[in-house]
């Protein structure tokens, strides 16, 4: 049974995560999922968004494309659903990160993909009729 449905649309804009921080505590709040979850389900969604805006949408000016994302909290698992119509990438196709390895290189980024794996327990993509991509992330209720 669905406790909480919210949804939100977005430009590709950096300044755009923070009402998607918003939109993610509350879910976790109004959906009674529990709130020391909040930051950790922050940052697997503020990574997802982050990697569409700037490699998704690399090629289009800034506020002229958009992402929709629903949030969603049941009895059993916390779901947020992101679309948008930017370039094709499955994360899926990405080998794990060797975290020491990448640190230890002295990378400093490229842990989105890394980090939405470690925090969420479903990392689902789909590319939906040549044109939108999907990503789905499930958190199940502890």
């Amino acid at each position: 049974m669905t406790v909480y449905h919210q949804e939100l649309t977005i430009t590709n804009d950096l300044a755009a995560l923070s009402g998607v921080r918003a939109l993610v505590a509350d879910a976790v709040l109004h959906g009674e999922f529990p709130a020391t979850w909040t930051n950790r389900l922050q940052i697997a969604v503020d990574e997802a968004v982050t990697n569409i805006i700037e490699h998704g949408y690399e090629d289009r000016p800034c506020g002229e494309a958009t992402i929709n994302l629903a949030a969603q909290v049941s009895d059993d698992e916390f779901r947020i659903t992101i679309s948008d119509q930017g370039s094709h990438f499955d994360p899926k196709t990405m080998s794990d990160v060797d975290i020491q390895r990448h640190v230890a290189s002295g990378h400093h980024g490229g842990l989105g993909v890394f980090l939405m794996r470690k925090i969420m327990d479903v990392v689902d993509y789909r590319y939906e009729g040549g044109k939108q991509n999907t990503l789905m992330l499930i958190k199940y209720r502890p």
